[in-house]
Order: structure tokens, then C-alpha cells, then sequence
């Protein structure tokens, strides 16, 4: 990819972080995303490259102003997320392959545990965009359903260096 591509991407989504308040940006995010997953030189070879245990997360760019992280994720074959919720805002588009995200509605916390019940799944293939609520419920997993792997790019709010994976809680289903 360009340095131009990317730089001319990150400065949309920064005057996005900068201009509109929290709960539009998402969404504005997100409709961004299809012209730039039309790339097909997006990611270099090492930002493609299939980990073998585990997804893998390749930082594209870090806001300088800590205002939003860009993520590439490689999904091997068969891989699954647990199901999370996140503590910043997130946009994502598929880039390649096939994905499946189920979102949940928490569904209480007996014993401390968070617990959550399904409430809609979205086959992604690629060049689909989506993004999760800020003021509502944010609980999703990401699984590969496919033998052949997938790499989606994420947009988070904040810095991703020093957030990390960007989860706040870990659900369990609900009995």
C-alpha cells in the first residue's frame, strides 16, 4: 500500500474523531472503510501473513493524538473470538475471506460471572463494513467458519499500544 493511501485514510478518520461527537463515530468510521479495503495493496506480506496459533493483530497506525488505533487481523481457518464487549468505540471491514459475528445482549452477572444471550449473527464476506454501538450494548464474537483464512481491519477508539486488545469484559453464554 502507499504511504499516501494510508495517510490520506487516517486523516479522514481523524477529522471523523475530531469533529463529531463519540456515539456518530463509528458509523462514519465504517462508511469510510469500503474504499479503502478496495486496496488490494493494503497490507504488506508480514500484515498477511496467517499466525499459527491464535488471530493475529497487526498495528497499521497509531493516531499521534491517542484519537483512534487501525488494526489488520489475520483469522485462521476455524478460529473463534470469545465472546467480548470492548472499551472504546470500534469500525471494521472485511478485507479478505469470510467471517461470522454474532452479537449478544448481557444477560446479568450471578455469581460475578458476565453472561450474555445471542441476538443476531451477519455473514461478512469481503469489501462488508460494520461497526459497534457506543451508548448500547457493544458484546460480539468473531468466528472463521471457512478452511481458508480471513484478514479484517479494525478502527478503534483510542491508542491501541497502550489500550491492548481493546476488551473490557469477557462473556460466557447464558444457560
Amino acid at each position: 500500500m502507499t504511504e499516501t493511501r494510508l495517510n490520506d485514510f487516517c486523516g479522514q478518520v481523524g477529522g471523523i474523531v475530531r469533529r463529531y461527537p463519540a456515539v456518530d463515530v463509528p458509523r462514519r468510521v465504517a462508511d469510510l472503510l469500503p474504499g479503502f479495503l478496495a486496496d488490494p495493496m493494503l497490507l504488506t506480506d508480514a500484515q498477511r501473513a496467517v499466525p499459527e496459533t491464535g488471530y493475529g493483530r497487526n498495528l497499521m497506525f497509531v493516531c499521534p493524538a491517542d484519537g483512534f488505533s487501525l488494526i489488520a487481523v489475520v483469522w485462521p481457518p476455524g478460529i473463534s473470538t470469545p465472546i467480548h464487549d470492548h472499551a472504546t468505540w470500534c469500525a471494521f471491514g472485511l478485507y479478505e475471506g469470510a467471517m461470522r459475528e454474532t452479537r449478544y445482549a448481557a444477560a446479568g452477572r450471578p455469581d460475578s460471572r458476565a453472561l450474555a444471550e445471542a441476538t443476531g449473527r451477519f455473514d461478512h464476506a469481503a469489501g462488508a463494513v460494520a461497526h459497534l454501538p457506543v451508548a448500547a450494548p457493544n458484546i460480539h464474537c468473531m468466528h472463521n467458519p471457512t478452511d481458508a483464512p480471513a484478514i479484517s481491519i479494525h478502527v478503534y477508539g483510542g491508542n491501541a499500544v497502550k489500550l491492548g486488545p481493546n476488551v473490557e469484559t469477557v462473556y460466557s453464554l447464558a444457560a
